[in-house]
């Protein structure tokens, strides 16, 4: 009896693992995967960026000395960047008026012209002091080209009278696109400094050109009261007159000298006799002097009087003189 129930059990021992073997199979056989998706929004705005410089030093425009009543051209070039905005904008610019920071002198903000070219001559496009439109534009950047960018150019007059000093002003950018209504990011740059050094001068314009003592006899004279006036028109410090000439000539050849220099005087006052300072052939200095021109009175001036005393024996004929003033400041 113990024999067969120990035969009995291993059959049956057998059979269940047969069946546990069965079941794993099938469920291995019958497993299965899946996927899924996410989906990712973003809205990418309109914008327009804003960088300013001047490709030679920074955030600063240096026009240099540059003396009363004259100007710069327009050739200081400064570069307005949008980089990385996604529409075209205009460039808009404003400027505040020039002031000296030592004396508090002043000119306005006018005497800065901007170009979209480079120029000879200032041009028309005088600064203001409010935001005016240059329609100047800047490109689109895109995804190809993150960059886009256009230059300005500025130059500066210096008014007539205007105070010695280093002047300094504030130009301002806008970047704008109308059909959208944008303006550039408010914390992008948007300002340069300009800055100009105006140096002391004095100038001179004679009036008239030449003067004629009429017809003279020899041994006769012309009291000195021929007037020539000599004006500063746009110079900012006072200057002093000095005065030379040559001899008298006869009919246009200076060879054929007949009477000297010093035939002919000069004064500060209208005389009605021949009497003043004789004339010399080296400048010397006459005490008269032409006021320094100011912004409100930008054409100062000063006259000199002229006599001349015709040497007795001189021959008949038509004689001429070069009288050379000059001012010194």
């Amino acid at each position: 009896m113990k024999t067969k129930s120990l035969i009995t059990l291993g059959l049956w021992l057998a059979v269940v693992a047969s069946i546990a073997t069965f079941e794993v199979y099938m469920g291995t056989a019958n497993a299965s995967t899946s996927n899924g998706t996410v989906t990712a929004n973003v809205a990418v705005g309109n914008v327009i960026y804003l960088t300013v410089s001047n490709s030679v030093s920074g955030n600063v425009i240096n026009f240099g000395s540059i003396f009363s009543g004259s100007h710069y051209d327009t050739n200081v070039i400064v570069t307005d960047n949008d980089v990385g905005g996604n529409i075209g904008a205009n460039i808009l610019v404003e400027g505040s008026s020039w002031q000296d920071a030592t004396t508090s002198n002043t000119f306005g903000a006018s005497n800065t012209f901007w170009s979209p070219t480079q120029l000879i001559n200032l041009g028309t496009n005088a600064l203001t002091s409010a935001f005016a439109n240059t329609f100047i534009t800047i490109a689109a950047p895109s995804l190809s080209t993150p960059y886009a960018s256009n230059s300005i150019y500025f130059g500066v007059n210096v008014p007539g009278g205007t105070p010695e000093g280093n002047y300094i002003q504030t130009i301002s950018f806008e970047n704008y696109n109308a059909s959208q209504g944008i303006y550039n990011k408010s914390s992008t740059a948007n300002a340069i400094t300009a800055e100009v050094d105006v140096q002391g001068t004095c100038y001179i314009s004679l009036s008239p050109n030449s003067i004629s003592f009429g017809p003279i006899v020899a041994s006769a004279n012309v009291p000195t009261n021929v007037l020539v006036t000599d004006s500063d028109n746009g110079g900012n410090v006072a200057a002093s007159l000095l005065v030379e000439g040559a001899n008298w000539y006869l009919n246009g050849n200076t060879a054929l000298t007949n009477f000297g220099v010093s035939n002919t005087l000069w004064d500060a006052n209208s005389l009605s006799t021949y009497t003043g300072t004789a004339l010399s052939n080296t400048l010397a200095t006459t005490s008269i002097t032409i006021p320094a021109p100011t912004p409100t009175n930008t054409i100062t001036s000063n006259s000199i009087y002229f006599g001349l005393g015709v040497p007795g024996g001189t021959p008949a004929g038509s004689y001429e003189q070069t009288i050379t003033i000059e001012n010194s400041c």
